[in-house]
C-alpha cells in the first residue's frame, strides 16, 4: 500500500510538471518609452566619447510599472589617477541625471522623481596597455554601485593574486566624491579661464635653415 502511494505521488508530480504554462492574452501595454530612453543614452554617450573618451559598451534599465534603475557600462583607453577618474565619473553622473530628470517623457516614467545617483549603476573599465602591463597602480575600474564610488587599480583585475591589498582599492560615498570634484573644479577655474582668455602673440617664422637645403657650391 505504501509503495502504491509513492508511485501515485510521483505520477502526480510528473503530471503537474508537464502542465503547460498559461500566458495571459493581450493587448499588451507599453509601460515605458524605451525608444526615448535609448535616445537619451546614445546621445549622451556620443558626448562622453567626444569629451571624455569613453566608449559605451552596454546599457539597460530595470523597471516594473516605472523605471527603477539605469545601468551604464563604458570602456576607455585613458590612463587616470583616482583624482582624475573621480572627476570623470562625477561629471558623467551629474550630466546624465540632468538629462533624465529634465526629459519631458522619461521624467514621468521614473519610479521616483528626481532620479539620483542611488538609482544608477555606472562602471568605467579602463583598458590601457600601459596600465595593464607597465604600471598597475593607475585606476583600472571606476564603479558607482549602491550609492558608493569604488576605484580599483589595474592589479585588482588579476584574479591570481592572493588576498586583497586594500591600498589598491578605494571606496567612498558618492556624496563625498561629488564634493571633492566640485572643490577641484572651483580650484582650477581661475587657471582655466586665464588660459582661455589669454592672447598669445603670433608665431614668428623660423629663421633657421637646415644645412641640407643650402645650394652646393
Amino acid at each position: 500500500m505504501s509503495r502504491f502511494r509513492i508511485v501515485f505521488l510521483l505520477m502526480t508530480i510528473i503530471l503537474m510538471g508537464c502542465k503547460p504554462k498559461i500566458v495571459g492574452e493581450g493587448p499588451w501595454l507599453k509601460k515605458i518609452d524605451s525608444e526615448e530612453l535609448s535616445k537619451i543614452v546614445i546621445n549622451f554617450s556620443v558626448l562622453m566619447k567626444i569629451e571624455k573618451h569613453l566608449e559605451l559598451e552596454d546599457s539597460w534599465a530595470g523597471y516594473d510599472d516605472y523605471i527603477t534603475q539605469i545601468v551604464l557600462r563604458y570602456s576607455s583607453q585613458r590612463l587616470l589617477t583616482v583624482y582624475d577618474a573621480r572627476q570623470v565619473m562625477v561629471e558623467l553622473v551629474e550630466e546624465f541625471l540632468s538629462r533624465i530628470n529634465n526629459n519631458s517623457i522619461i521624467s514621468f516614467e521614473l519610479n521616483r522623481y528626481p532620479f539620483t545617483y542611488k538609482d544608477l549603476d555606472v562602471k568605467i573599465n579602463f583598458e590601457s596597455y600601459f596600465g595593464r602591463y607597465i604600471d598597475e597602480l593607475y585606476v583600472g575600474t571606476a564603479w558607482l554601485h549602491n550609492g558608493c564610488l569604488l576605484f580599483y587599480a589595474f592589479d585588482r583585475k588579476d584574479m591570481s593574486l592572493n588576498g586583497i591589498d586594500w591600498d589598491h582599492t578605494r571606496f567612498e560615498p558618492y556624496t563625498k566624491s561629488r564634493e571633492l570634484a566640485i572643490l577641484k573644479r572651483e580650484a582650477e577655474a581661475p587657471f582655466v579661464e586665464s588660459l582661455e582668455t589669454r592672447e598669445f602673440p603670433p608665431a614668428k617664422p623660423s629663421t633657421y635653415v637646415y644645412q641640407k637645403y643650402f645650394s652646393p657650391i
